[in-house]
């Protein structure tokens, strides 16, 4: 079973998001947290295989987060999530190590794109592929 760790600020959108990846994905979300710097400290004794960040978090943002992780823990999988669909956020989200990018408003491929970057590959959402 895939272990994953959901750094998401909204505790509906982390409610709902824990329910998709436990039920219908048969993945373990080990861990939730509503910050950068708490997913820092959640992290510490755990090594989930994969972490869901969302771009706009309090204080540090998600795409710092992934650019830190991704020095600290190279081999940590990342796929950002947000709401926002401008070109910049995707590249510096995938500049800063992230594999894949998912907007909030494709939630239904959320077990796509889990899928496709613990496979290795970069996922990005239809609605963004053509930008």
């Amino acid at each position: 079973m895939t272990s994953i760790m959901l750094v998401e600020d909204h505790a509906v959108v982390a409610e709902a998001l824990v329910r998709l990846l436990q039920e219908r994905g048969s993945h373990k979300v080990v861990a939730v947290a509503d910050s950068a710097e708490a997913a820092q400290e959640r992290l510490a004794g755990l090594e989930p295989d994969l972490l869901i960040v969302d771009v706009t978090l309090p204080k540090m943002n998600g795409i710092e987060l992934v650019a830190k992780l991704h020095e600290t823990h190279p081999q940590l999988r990342c796929l950002m999530l947000s709401g926002h669909s401008a070109a910049q956020y995707v590249n510096r989200s995938l500049a800063a190590g992230a594999r894949g990018y998912l907007l909030k408003e494709d939630i239904g491929g959320i077990l796509e794109g889990v899928k496709q970057v613990l496979e290795g590959n970069i996922y990005i959402s239809k609605a963004l592929r053509d930008v």
